[in-house]
C-alpha cells in the first residue's frame, strides 16, 4: 500500500510500516526465484484443511489495519444488520496515519471488542511475513497479542491476516501452528474444503468491484453453500483505493442477507463449518 488517498490529511505522513513496499527489489536472481517458488507453494499446497459442514452459506466482513472509519461507521452498519465483523489489528499502528486514513485508537479497539466484534492479528508492525524469519515473526505475534490483551475486555486473538496479502510457504506453515486460521488476499469462495493457512477472499473496495460483482460472488457462495469473506479497509464517502463507501458496504450487507446467507465473524464461521465430532473451534 503506497498510494495516499484523499482521506489522508495533507499535513500528516503515512506511518512507515503501512507504506513500505514489499521487499522485492535488490534480490539476487536465485533469491527472487526461490521467493516465487515459496509463494507458489503457499498458494497451492494446503496442509491444514477444514472440511466444511456448514448448513447455510456464510459471509464474513473483515477489515485490515482497522482505520477509525471502519471501527466507527463500518461497525455501525454491521450492527444495523445484526452482524459483527473481524478486525485484523497491527497494534504498533494505533492512532497512526495509513493509506486508508487514521487508524483506530486503543479506546476504539476496546469498544469493538465490547460490542462483540472479533479482533484478529495483523502482526504488530504490519510486517511482510515472507521476509521475516520465524524467531522475529514469533516475537511480532507475541508483541501484538500482549498489546491487544492489555486493552482488557477478555480479547482472545485466534485468527490472522497476512499484511499486504504477502505469504511464503515457511511463514504459512509456522502461522498455521499459531492461529485457527490465516486469511490471505487470494480471490475466491471457500467451499467444500478450506485452506486454513490461506483462506480465500473477495476484496470489497469501490475501486475493484461493482454491485453486479458483489451480487455475483454472493450468488456463488449460495450456489456452492460456501463461505465468502469480504475484506476492506476504510469506510467513508471518499474512500481510499483500499476502502469502501458506506452505501456500498450496506449494499453488500443487504445482498448477503437477502440471499439467505448468515453474517458471521471469521471465528464463528470456523465453528459453524466444523464437523460436530471435532471441537477445535467450538468454544464459549
Amino acid at each position: 500500500m503506497t498510494i495516499l488517498s484523499d482521506s489522508v490529511p495533507a499535513s500528516d505522513s503515512v506511518s512507515a510500516q503501512f507504506a513500505q513496499p514489499l521487499p522485492e527489489r535488490g534480490l539476487s536472481r536465485y533469491a527472487a526465484l526461490r521467493g516465487k517458488a515459496s509463494r507458489f507453494l503457499a498458494r497451492n499446497v494446503a496442509r491444514e484443511k477444514l472440511a466444511m459442514c456448514n448448513t447455510v452459506p456464510l459471509v464474513s466482513f473483515t477489515f485490515d489495519d482497522a482505520p477509525e472509519t471502519a471501527c466507527v461507521e463500518g461497525a455501525r452498519l454491521l450492527e444495523r444488520y445484526q452482524a459483527r465483523g473481524t478486525y485484523y489489528i497491527s497494534g504498533g499502528g494505533c492512532g497512526e496515519i495509513s493509506p486508508g486514513g487514521r487508524l483506530a485508537t486503543t479506546a476504539q479497539i476496546s469498544s469493538l471488542a465490547a460490542n462483540r466484534h472479533e479482533i484478529g492479528c495483523h502482526t504488530y508492525q504490519h510486517t511482510a511475513v515472507s521476509a521475516t524469519d520465524t524467531e522475529a515473526l514469533g516475537a511480532e505475534l507475541e508483541r501484538n497479542r500482549h498489546f491487544l490483551q492489555s486493552l482488557g475486555g477478555g480479547i482472545v486473538v485466534r485468527n490472522f491476516a497476512y499484511p499486504y496479502g504477502d505469504l511464503s510457504f515457511g511463514a504459512k506453515r509456522y502461522l498455521e501452528t499459531q492461529f485457527d486460521s490465516c486469511r490471505s488476499l487470494l480471490p475466491g469462495v471457500n467451499a467444500g474444503s478450506a485452506d486454513l493457512g490461506a483462506l480465500k477472499v473477495c476484496e470489497l473496495q469501490n475501486s475493484t468491484i461493482d454491485r453486479r460483482g458483489v451480487r455475483d460472488v454472493v450468488a456463488e457462495a449460495v450456489r456452492r453453500n460456501g463461505w465468502l469473506i469480504f475484506v476492506s479497509h476504510d469506510v467513508g464517502e471518499r474512500p481510499s483505493r483500499f476502502g469502501i463507501s458506506p452505501d456500498f458496504l450496506e449494499f453488500a450487507l443487504e445482498s448477503a442477507r437477502a440471499a439467505g446467507c448468515r453474517l458471521v465473524t471469521v471465528q464463528d464461521a470456523l465453528r459453524l463449518s466444523n464437523t460436530p465430532a471435532e471441537s477445535r473451534f467450538n468454544f464459549q
